[in-house]
């Protein structure tokens, strides 16, 4: 696993060290941090980890204690025992970048990228659905962006289809929901297709593009697209941070929590692990094996809705998603009881779901 910064950073951190801080409750005696007693290795690498910017407290008696992250994103605590099987396998995190999504796709061309993860602390033409500008202030949220050449039944071919990135735009969802649920205790919920929200206001979105691999010389048995996964996280924003007109849509994992704030590489290593293993249980059982996690997270199932497809506009409760029989609707009128005629609507068929 390579993991790479490109900012001015100290070659290797200490991260055992670090993280033998980062779990005690205080204070940890020079004795018990240094190893083979070697106080000078110790004071270098309490010296690296604070120049990264972690907050370490030195006592001449009582010895070292953690007093919070980086507000840099910090490549090797991101990769150290990270464990994943696939994503992951390559890290890099850049200071400032146009977008991560077209940095990503630049790795397509090589077999060896499938997997690799570009971050940035800050973008400059960042976007999200339907070509929407998306942005945000330097070390405040994760921009993420995870190169995949997924089997055809993860991404069926049809490259300007909703349909082609439908599941892979679940598994983002899903995957951050889980995330923001557990750092927060709040209750987060997927809003169809791309946007996690907690009481409505967004906190996360994803963006799922198709790239075409440049073949040169590569197998034919290789995929010939490539698919890029793109999260946006609100992290550190404060309320203030928020521009006026987005104060009741948007929130922050700052905000939910009360004003607190978190580690960023934490959350990336935790965001990482949790796309790669639903990414390896869909290699390995399909498309199916996301449905209960993508159900039990939707703000849409139970309600009523409106689903617009090519063809035509439905309107009635939503009763089910399923990536195989699609969305289950039932249009009958609103007395709480389902009706006879339920309407299943493909995934690859919506244009539009609002409700």
């Amino acid at each position: 696993m390579n993991a790479h910064s490109h900012e001015s950073a100290p070659a290797i951190l200490n991260i055992p060290l670090l993280d033998r801080l980062r779990t005690a409750s205080g204070f940890v005696s020079t004795a018990d941090l240094a190893e083979s007693n070697d106080r000078e290795r110790l004071a270098a690498d309490l010296d690296a980890l604070e120049a990264f910017g972690f907050r370490i407290e030195r006592h001449p008696y009582l010895g070292a204690a953690y007093r919070g992250p980086s507000p840099r994103l910090c490549p090797d605590q991101i990769e150290h025992e990270l464990g994943t099987r696939r994503i992951g396998r390559r890290i890099a995190v850049w200071n400032r970048l146009g977008s991560t999504s077209d940095a990503a796709a630049r790795g397509a061309g090589a077999a060896a990228n499938d997997g690799l993860v570009i971050l940035a602390e800050e973008q400059t033409t960042g976007r999200g659905q339907r070509g929407r500008s998306w942005s945000a202030p330097p070390r405040s949220c994760i921009l993420m962006s995870v190169l995949l050449f997924p089997p055809s039944e993860l991404s069926p071919i049809g490259r300007e289809s909703a349909g082609g990135t439908a599941w892979l735009t679940a598994l983002g969802a899903v995957a951050t929901a889980g995330l923001v649920a557990e750092w927060t205790g709040c209750d987060a919920r997927i809003k169809w297709p791309n946007d996690v929200r907690v009481d409505g206001r967004k906190v996360a979105g994803i963006l799922v593009e198709r790239v075409i691999r440049p073949r040169d010389g590569s197998a034919a048995s290789e995929p010939e697209t490539a698919v890029v996964v793109g999260v946006g996280l609100n992290v550190n924003l404060g309320v203030d941070d928020l521009a006026p007109e987005l104060r009741g849509k948007a929130t922050s994992l700052r905000i939910l929590s009360g004003g607190g704030s978190f580690d960023r590489s934490e959350l990336v290593r935790d965001l990482i692990r949790r796309l790669d293993r639903w990414y390896d249980e869909g290699v390995r059982d399909g498309p199916s094996s996301l449905n209960a996690a993508w159900r039990g997270l939707s703000e849409h199932l139970g309600r009523r809705v409106r689903v617009t497809t090519p063809l035509q506009t439905l309107a009635g409760r939503l009763v089910d998603l399923d990536f195989q029989r699609g969305l289950t609707i039932d249009p009958s009128d609103e007395t709480g009881s389902q009706g006879s005629c339920l309407v299943h609507v493909p995934i690859s068929s919506v244009v539009a779901l609002e409700g």
